[in-house]
């Protein structure tokens, strides 16, 4: 099992190569197998972002995505921004544990990121208790390379996800949520965990008011709780009374161990 500890000391070591002039994908067998399933063009002169947010706490929340996105050499490059900043702070795990795509010079330069300001607006209303600040989330990527343009499906290797993504997840304990419809196969046939409930679209009907709207409620083996959810026309989070709503319906899943 790899614990936060570990995949933190393993990324900080991998990064700090990456911007002394060494490879993107570390050379070890499980990187290079998880590289080579990566459906689309990466970009090897960004440094990976595995995860976002800080793991030797307990998150308010811990959400999915599929990988960086596309790759800005200004920030992510090794003479960019976010490397300069890493180097300052002395680890890539420092760094990711302070909002960096939140901060001003990002969103003056690129905009604000609706991925991460969707997900923060989320919590705050799951939590019933906004606002809920860049800290009390943690984000881990299905693919830790910046991927300029998805060509596929995405089906990496069940047993390095379950290694590098879902054993550190476990330790940290929160719920887990993933919004749009690739998750729906991932978790449940690449990654087995067991499906607890279907809801909306497909499975038992709840008071939500959109027909297109599917969730499934998973849990692995001693793990948290997932919450995944897909609708038409969007990857996004349900809206603030839909979101209410959904956390209504499955409240007994949430507190059961």
């Amino acid at each position: 099992m790899v614990t936060c500890a570990e995949l933190t000391t393993y990324w900080d070591q991998a990064i700090d190569q990456f911007l002394a002039g060494g490879p993107a994908v570390p050379p070890d067998p499980p990187m290079r197998s998880w590289f080579a399933a990566c459906p689309g063009d990466v970009n090897l002169e960004a440094f990976p972002e595995p995860y976002m947010g800080a793991l030797d706490r307990r998150p308010v929340g811990v959400f999915l995505a599929l990988h960086p996105g596309q790759a800005h050499l200004d920030f992510q490059g090794r003479s960019g921004w976010f490397a300069e900043e890493i180097r300052r702070l002395g680890s890539y795990s420092a760094w990711a544990a302070t909002g960096p795509y939140l901060r001003a010079r990002f969103v003056a330069a690129m905009g604000r990121i609706p991925f991460l300001t969707s997900r923060l607006a989320f919590l705050g209303t799951w939590t019933s208790q906004p606002p809920v600040t860049a800290d009390a989330m943690v984000t881990f990527e299905l693919y830790p390379w910046h991927i300029a343009t998805v060509k596929g499906r995405m089906r990496p290797d069940p047993g390095i996800v379950r290694e590098f993504v879902w054993q550190p997840i476990r330790e940290l304990g929160a719920p887990v949520f993933a919004f749009g419809k690739p998750w729906f196969g991932l978790l449940e046939d690449n990654l087995g965990l067991q499906v607890l409930d279907r809801l909306g679209a497909g499975g038992r009907r709840y008071p939500t008011e959109v027909p297109s709207r599917a969730v499934l409620v998973l849990r692995g083996e001693d793990g948290p709780v997932v919450i995944a959810e897909r609708h038409s026309r969007s990857a996004g989070p349900p809206r603030r009374s839909e979101t209410r709503v959904l956390r209504e319906a499955i409240e007994p899943w949430l507190s059961e161990p």
